[in-house]
């Protein structure tokens, strides 16, 4: 037998204990950050929390020797849709890129479930290949609840005939041509293009109605609270100027214990860990501030004249300019809000990929919220209706897609009441 020593030079990504905490301390919103404290408060001897006078609850001020806490102070919000998914991530070995490609997939999904982004804006944004985007999105696809990731309806039913391993062609057509028909029970007009029996396509619509069209359904897609703790705030000065500052009463204060004095290797792995989130606490607050100061900055008309001037703006925008990557902006928006001079509003709300594209869907929330229900407006005269407004040539398929993207239904759906499917 032949013994050989071999040396390979292999690129890993290792996650110290301290990225994985500050990690998780980022993506974070307040609400849940005061809990973690408070959890680290009881387990760690050398961690002093207090509450300072004008705690942004209002509803009490105490330090962290008082023990008569209410429960609202371990009242914490569902697990969202987005964290869900992103922990199922953990359970996969992936190498650095893909996982974050993974990452910004998800968090790129609106709330359905559904990829709010084009492919090759992603693969731009990574400067990647097509094969490089289809292994991250073979792994997003894979994930619970299936179909998250998709780019429509047609797309999400299909990834999850695959998940089934149903591939049947006339199965697979209906889906892609005849959805429309389906719904409204029109088995005669399938049965003749496609040239199969009724009872066949009757199984078929059996099969589709085992499906979920709506993968996000039944998640929460936003943190759902009795209340809303913002995490900063961007407002408008008497000059016109924008103010941005960071909501630092959110959370309770954290410092060492000064009457803390270790004697054993344990109880100095309590003093390091005390340090640790002390640290990350700070680097959150400091990276918030970051990405505050851009938002004002980059959608200044916004605040400034409302929600029809929201700028073009995405994820690496903000990361170029801070100098970080575009998950680091991602977890830091997630699940946040902000108080504004438009109101409180979520971070990701500031966040659009093309202001053209939120123009042509204002205008078709307004055209359709006006139309005659008995006669529903076609995507043709949609189109029309957006040309005539942008003055700038829209094509029908264009706004099929964005009316989708608005969860709005079909001319026919929107008329005649629909099969469930």
């Amino acid at each position: 037998m032949d013994f050989k020593l071999e040396l390979n030079q292999e690129l890993k990504l290792i996650l110290t204990q301290e990225m994985k905490m500050s990690i998780k301390i980022l993506q974070m919103p307040s609400i849940s950050l005061k809990g973690f404290i408070e959890k680290e408060r009881q387990n760690n001897p050398a961690l002093d929390v207090f509450y300072s006078h004008s705690y942004s609850s209002g509803t009490f001020n105490r330090s962290s020797s008082e023990e008569n806490y209410s429960f609202l102070d371990y009242t914490y919000e569902k697990e969202n849709f987005y964290e869900y998914l992103e922990k199922q991530l953990l359970t996969f070995s992936l190498d650095k890129k893909t996982k974050e490609i993974c990452v910004y997939i998800l968090n790129n999904l609106d709330h359905r479930g559904y990829l709010m982004v084009e492919e090759k804006d992603i693969m731009g944004s990574f400067k990647i290949s097509k094969g490089d985007l289809k292994k991250a999105f073979d792994v997003v696809h894979s994930l619970e609840p299936v179909g998250v990731g998709a780019k429509n309806l047609k797309e999400c039913l299909k990834i999850q005939l695959n998940v089934k391993n149903i591939s049947d062609k006339y199965l697979i057509s209906i889906i892609d041509y005849f959805l429309e028909e389906l719904g409204d029970g029109n088995f005669d007009y399938i049965s003749q293009k496609l040239n199969i029996d009724c009872e066949k396509i009757k199984d078929y619509l059996k099969i589709i109605q085992t499906l979920n069209p709506i993968p996000a359904r039944g998640f929460d897609v936003e943190v759902k609270n009795n209340f809303i703790v913002p995490e900063g705030s961007i407002l408008v000065g008497e000059n016109g100027e924008i103010i941005t500052s960071i909501n630092e009463e959110a959370i309770p204060k954290v410092r060492l214990n000064g009457n803390y004095i270790p004697d054993s290797s344990l109880e100095k792995q309590n003093i390091n860990k005390a340090l640790m989130i002390i640290k990350c606490i700070e680097k959150r607050y400091e990276t918030l501030k970051k990405i505050l100061d851009v938002l004002g900055e980059k959608q200044k008309k916004f605040f400034l004249e409302g929600k029809e001037h929201l700028e073009k703006l995405v994820l690496d925008d903000v990361a170029s300019i801070i100098g970080v990557h575009p998950s680091t902006v991602s977890r830091s928006i997630n699940s946040k809000y902000i108080y504004s001079s438009q109101g409180t509003i979520p971070l990701r709300m500031l966040f659009r990929c093309s202001s053209k594209s939120i123009q042509i869907k204002k205008i078709i929330e307004e055209a359709i919220k006006v139309e005659n229900k008995e006669k529903p407006l076609s995507d043709k005269i949609l189109a029309s209706k957006v040309e005539d407004l942008l003055k700038e040539t829209v094509a029908r398929r264009t706004v099929a897609k964005y009316r989708e993207e608005l969860g709005i239904a079909s001319t026919r759906e929107r008329k005649i009441k629909k099969l469930v499917i």
